[in-house]
């Protein structure tokens, strides 16, 4: 985590978490989301969230919208480099040198409509598994403490080490204004063109849902795209702002560039401290 001026770890955060709470700014990086980040976040989160005096069960949605949007980061991450990853195998696939392969890797990597195209020579299904695999194996090593077999813990490694070696990291800001509590989490891995386009649709969907009183209807097999890759994740930020009575097409939104994904939540303090009448 970083102020202006110094760099502090985890330790320090928790030994002046009251003072933290305080801040109108706070500037957080993180490589992933272990259970001891996740109780870190919770206690300064909700810190801040009771400073301003913010209704509990506000507080509850804002911040499940806040693990959702890191979630996503953090899968989007992992996707971005498997993606890499295959890509790479199938250029070696051409006869090219290697430094070839690397210099158009990048130039593909780099250019969203060239990015966008290749997909035709991944399957996405792999992807998607394998990025469930590697969540998985995270969860049985890190809270389970369960003891993982040669092949689990050198697919772990391996993963690990291209995120480090790209040196991908998540940043989450959050900043009290004079109307709002504002957070921003930023990834180091662009969504693809066509998820987005996927996004942006089904928001509209679960948008309709809602002003016809029908929101958690979204969820339903029918309604819900199994093939984005974020889209869960958005659906259940999107949702939390519903159950607030606020409306997240004006106060969330999920923007992307080459090199990164942007998500900006704003939430209104007068609304957070006064609540809403929940049925």
């Amino acid at each position: 985590m970083a102020n202006q001026k110094k760099i502090l770890g985890s330790k320090e955060i928790s030994e002046k978490l009251q003072e933290l709470t305080k801040r109108k700014f706070l500037h957080l990086q993180l490589k992933g989301l272990t259970r001891d980040s996740r109780d870190l976040l919770s206690n300064l989160v909700n810190g801040i969230l009771e400073e301003i005096g913010s209704d509990p069960l506000c507080s509850f949605h804002l911040f499940s919208g806040l693990m959702e949007a890191l979630l996503n980061a953090l899968k989007g991450n992992l996707r971005y480099v498997i993606y890499k990853d295959e890509l790479m195998k199938k250029l070696f696939d051409v006869e090219k040198s290697r430094q070839e392969v690397e210099d158009l890797l990048q130039v593909i990597m780099d250019t969203s409509p060239l990015r966008d195209a290749m997909q035709r020579y991944i399957v996405p299904e792999k992807i998607k598994k394998l990025v469930q695999t590697v969540l998985q194996l995270e969860e049985k090593k890190r809270v389970r403490k369960m003891e993982l077999d040669p092949s689990d813990k050198n697919l772990l490694l391996s993963i690990r080490n291209k995120i480090s070696r790209e040196d991908m990291k998540i940043t989450l800001k959050i900043w009290i204004g004079e109307k709002y509590l504002h957070i921003r989490v930023i990834n180091d891995s662009p969504v693809m063109d066509i998820d987005m386009q996927r996004i942006q649709k089904t928001r509209e969907k679960h948008y309709e849902l809602y002003e016809k009183g029908q929101s958690a209807d979204f969820f339903r097999p029918e309604h819900l795209d199994e093939k984005e890759s974020a889209g869960f994740g958005i659906a259940m930020i999107d949702e939390g702002y519903y159950n607030m009575g606020l409306n997240p097409i004006e106060l969330f939104t999920y923007t992307l560039d080459n090199r990164k994904t942007t998500v900006d939540m704003r939430y209104p303090l007068e609304h957070l401290r006064q609540g809403v009448a929940f049925v």
